[in-house]
């Protein structure tokens, strides 16, 4: 069975309350400044998903502030995990008014970023837009985004009906990614998804 990989995805908040964020040629939203942190000018990045491998790989990221128009680049200084997100210290914040104004703003990587190399966990933007079959290669649906529940990530699949419906991406269910044909084969537990849906 296939490792599940160490994802990163582009929806940040809960199923039930969706973000959608705006789209830029050649970067992903990975999450957005929820609130300032501390004195120092740190803000805390609500993410959809646990710590980030791309943050080994940059020392920037990008920020839609709100009521902009474009992508400004802002180099940090460090970044830890915290809750569900990231506590991170930009180069150009030095106190917590800087920090707030900063609020809502959605954060941008270079999709590059997000990339695995050979051997190398996936991320779950790297299966957007696969179609999710069952062990006999019945279609159950095309996965459109991604969320999470808190304890785990989950894809959010378009059945045939044009139904959505939320499957869990754990170890237990997935059999195996294929990458030429953009399938993900997944073995479900009876009852998890209303045949009605299918």
């Amino acid at each position: 069975m296939q490792q599940v990989p160490s994802c990163t995805n582009v929806v940040f908040s809960r199923s039930s309350n969706k973000f959608t964020p705006r789209t830029f040629t050649g970067f992903h939203c990975v999450g957005y400044v929820k609130a300032a942190h501390g004195l120092r000018g740190e803000i805390y990045i609500q993410l959809q998903v646990r710590p980030p491998a791309w943050l080994k790989s940059l020392n920037k990221i990008q920020l839609l502030t709100p009521g902009s128009e474009k992508l400004s680049d802002h180099e940090f200084e460090y970044a830890k995990p915290h809750k569900e997100g990231l506590i991170m210290k930009l180069k150009t914040c030095t106190d917590r008014n800087q920090s707030e104004l900063l609020r809502k703003s959605s954060v941008y990587i270079p999709e590059s970023a997000l990339k695995a190399k050979p051997g190398e966990e996936i991320y779950l933007k790297e299966i957007e837009g696969f179609t999710v079959i069952d062990p006999q290669d019945a279609v159950i649906g095309v996965i459109e985004s991604f969320g999470t529940n808190g304890a785990q990530d989950l894809l959010e699949v378009r059945t045939p009906s044009g139904k959505e419906v939320l499957i869990p991406f754990v170890e237990a269910f997935l059999v195996h990614i294929d990458f030429d044909k953009q399938t993900v084969k997944m073995d479900l537990p009876p009852g998890l998804i209303d045949p009605e849906d299918e």
